[in-house]
């Protein structure tokens, strides 16, 4: 039952949520010191409190915009959309880009698309619509057309760990687990250590034989306590299924 329950969360990242309400603040530099706090806790709960209350007394663009992203960081982007939904009037890539966001973590491919069109007719030379696009499109199964959007968002200089660990995703929905492994090793070997670039590694190396690698990382990351029974789990895992997150 440990095994599998840490399988399931090396497979899907949780995001716990807790903390104390704290006192509303009077002014834009007491909201500013208690968003501080909360963000070195990762307190999203407490983050969304603190701006639901400042947007109740002042309903401006800006605080919206923070209340939908703390939403969509704490998992809920359900209410990330509905909070974005009176700004998506006007043209502005950072709605659009949170839009996009929530879209391709419900699913909703098709529409993320069309959101990443409306952010190119803006800025066509905009790395992170590319990189959007690129994702929602190998998702819903379009996996060529989604690799050269995310090579795009490279080619514009968006992060390279970045466009290095979805182009390594496009590769794993391709079956192409060799790529995805020549793809992410050497950053692993340059010190990249992000929570996904690591399950991705691990996955692509137990699919291409090399148990004995992805065990070393496991221990020494301390990814799980049953290094063993997770590589058992991983090998009879089937092919990530494309269009599925």
């Amino acid at each position: 039952m440990a095994c599998f329950k840490q399988t399931a969360v090396f497979l899907v990242c949780l995001l716990t949520l807790g903390g104390c309400v704290a006192p509303q603040p009077k002014t834009s530099a007491d909201l500013n010191t208690q968003e501080d706090i909360l963000l070195k806790s990762k307190n999203y709960t407490g983050l969304i409190n603190l701006y639901r209350g400042w947007l109740k007394d002042k309903d401006e663009p800006g605080i919206r915009l923070k209340l939908s992203r703390y939403y969509y960081q704490a998992g809920d982007y359900k209410s990330s959309l509905y909070y974005l939904q009176p700004l998506s009037t006007k043209a502005d890539l950072n709605v659009y880009t949170l839009q996009a966001q929530n879209m391709i973590a419900l699913g909703d491919y098709s529409q993320a698309i069309r959101v990443t069109d409306r952010m190119l007719q803006h800025d066509s030379q905009n790395a992170e619509a590319w990189n959007l696009r690129g994702i929602a499109l190998a998702l819903s199964g379009k996996l060529q057309e989604g690799g050269q959007a995310i090579q795009k968002s490279r080619d514009l200089f968006i992060a390279d760990d970045v466009a290095i660990n979805n182009l390594a995703m496009v590769a794993l929905l391709d079956r192409r687990y060799q790529d995805a492994v020549s793809l992410l090793l050497p950053q692993y070997l340059r010190g990249r250590r992000q929570p996904r670039l690591l399950h991705n590694l691990v996955l692509a190396l137990v699919k291409v034989g090399d148990t004995r690698y992805a065990r070393d990382i496991i221990q020494s990351e301390s990814l799980s306590d049953y290094p063993n029974e997770l590589i058992d789990a991983l090998e009879r895992t089937g092919p990530l299924q494309k269009g599925v997150a």
